[in-house]
């Protein structure tokens, strides 16, 4: 069970492009685990690291359905699920991290109840992702540091709105602006810094369950790698088709019809 796990991982998440060679793969199954690097390993073991390869794909190859979009869930006060569109920023091993206005009813709920659901449906590339876990509050100084990051039209949206911004771009896009805009860069004259709402705030969701779903055309079925994060198993521990490689991840995989 070991041997084809790995493989099914090996070649549903790594092959370049095209999902219909996985039944290809399949049928050479030892070679591909024996090809394995230590680099590779240590890649489908983590699914943060696969999470970004396909976020990046999704960028390069479907960048029109806006891949850092994903369909966020809350809890609410009575306990019904509440959906809406969250663009994420950063992603790395401690979590995914996104922002809101604080006084906003997402960061209530998120206060109220941490446990969040993101889903990503990528059409184009005929794959999705569901990721759960915990959001908590993130600190004032990563908060100032990521609105820094961001282009000015987005600081202005975040501080005045979207018609104020847009209004502000608009000016700044005429010829007489542009102008403006060059003489103070030969004078040395920076911009003037927009501040931070005060209200501005963000949360790292830490995740506890990743699901990567792929389809291999019309009418073939539906794969699913499912990453669960169990501490408390120790490291190779394998129970029926659940396998662990790690101590933090255990992961298994299903075909639907």
């Amino acid at each position: 069970m070991s041997t084809v796990l790995a493989q099914k991982l090996w070649c549903t998440l790594w092959s370049a492009g095209s999902l219909g060679r996985f039944a290809q793969h399949m049928s050479n199954a030892a070679h591909q685990v024996s090809c394995i690097g230590s680099e590779e390993q240590r890649v489908y073991e983590e699914p943060h690291v696969i999470f970004q390869n396909w976020l990046m794909a999704a960028q390069k190859e479907a960048p029109q359905v806006r891949p850092r979009l994903a369909c966020m869930a809350t809890v609410d006060k009575s306990g019904e699920p509440v959906t809406r569109l969250t663009s994420i920023e950063e992603v790395n091993s401690h979590g995914i991290t996104f922002f809101t206005t604080l006084g906003s009813r997402q960061a209530g709920e998120i206060s109220a109840n941490p446990h969040v659901s993101l889903h990503f449906n990528w059409a184009p590339l005929m794959r999705s992702v569901r990721i759960a876990g915990s959001a908590h509050q993130l600190t004032e100084e990563q908060v100032r540091d990521q609105f820094r990051r961001f282009p000015r039209h987005v600081q202005m949206s975040i501080t005045h709105g979207p018609r104020y911004a847009a209004a502000e771009w608009q000016s700044r896009s005429g010829f007489f602006a542009r102008i403006g805009q060059r003489l103070n860069t030969w004078l040395g004259k920076q911009p003037e810094e927009i501040p931070m709402p005060h209200n501005w705030g963000g949360y790292i969701l830490t995740p506890s369950l990743y699901e990567f779903g792929m389809l291999s055309g019309e009418k073939a079925g539906r794969t699913r790698v499912r990453f669960r994060r169990c501490l408390e198993m120790p490291r190779g521990t394998r129970v029926g088709h659940v396998q662990a490689e790690r101590q933090d991840w255990v992961y298994d995989s299903c075909d639907e019809n």
